[in-house]
Parts: structure tokens; C-alpha cells; sequence
């Protein structure tokens, strides 16, 4: 079995963060250009809040592999947990220039774009979202901001 199949089983059962992190550095060892490991170790630094690690991991992956999407929105997530939104907003929209069709970079990005009062592109990437997600589990909160933000403009309209 190859160390990062063998890792990945080990996350699906709960083994303990150490003897996963160390099968992953093991498949990196065997494979050192391999950027999945990377993701999967800056996700399971992510969880234990180690900041610096997730995004060295993360970082890695991208370097290897500048076109990987989940590497980018893993990234994004990292900077929104660490408060940096217009760093999170770059990485989601990296994410999406890598593979328009990852329905979460969309999700994250509507968001962020709506925090910031920008309703037309947050309607845009609630719209993309709902496109390639209709029945996900986020959709039903999707449908009902993009039905908030169109009837603020509805109603900001009338005042004009």
C-alpha cells in the first residue's frame, strides 16, 4: 500500500494527527513532487490551528502544482480563519480561475463579495454556485441570499 492511500485511511478512521502526519511525510518522502500530500497535511495542520504549517503546506502544494484548485481554496479558507478576507477572496477566485466548476469557491467567494457590499458580483457567484450545486447542501442558504440581495435591489432601486 502506498503511504498516501495508507494516510488517507488512516484520516477516514480517527487515527491520531501524528501517526497520520508522519504516513504523509513518509508518501512525500517516496514522492517529494506530489502536491496532494501537501494539501491533506496543511487540512490536517488547518484543523489543529497550526497557521503556519497549514499554509506552508498549502504554499507547497501551489508551487508544485500552481493549478491546483483545492490548493488555492484550502488557502482561501486559511485566510479567512486568520482574518484576512481580501486575501481569502484572491485565493477563492484562484481557485476558480483553476476549475470555474468547484462549486465551494464559488460559495466562499459570494460570500465575501456580499460582506462587502458588492452585489453584483455576489449575485454573479450565487448564481454560478447554484448552477453547479442545485441540490448540495449549501444551495437552500445560496437561494435564499440570492433572493435577499435581489430584493435589496428591488427596494434600494425604488428609493431612486
Amino acid at each position: 500500500v502506498q503511504w498516501f492511500e495508507r494516510a488517507v485511511e488512516m484520516e477516514q478512521i480517527g487515527a491520531p494527527p501524528e501517526q497520520i502526519i508522519a504516513a504523509y511525510q513518509q508518501a512525500l518522502e517516496r514522492d517529494p513532487e506530489a502536491p496532494a500530500p501537501h494539501v491533506n497535511l496543511g487540512t490536517i495542520y488547518f484543523h489543529m490551528q497550526k497557521w503556519k504549517q497549514a499554509e506552508a503546506h498549502y504554499r507547497a502544494a501551489i508551487a508544485l502544482r500552481p493549478s491546483y484548485a483545492l490548493a488555492w481554496f484550502n488557502l482561501g479558507n486559511l485566510h479567512e480563519e486568520t482574518g484576512g478576507p481580501d486575501s481569502a477572496l484572491e485565493c477563492y477566485l484562484k481557485a476558480i480561475e483553476c476549475d470555474p466548476t468547484f462549486p465551494d469557491a464559488h460559495y466562499n467567494a459570494a460570500l465575501l463579495y456580499q460582506a462587502r457590499r458588492d452585489t453584483l458580483n455576489a449575485v454573479r457567484h450565487w448564481q454560478r454556485y447554484l448552477k453547479l450545486d442545485p441540490a448540495g447542501y449549501w444551495a437552500g442558504i445560496a437561494r435564499r441570499e440570492l433572493a435577499r440581495l435581489k430584493e435589496e435591489a428591488v427596494v434600494n432601486g425604488s428609493r431612486g
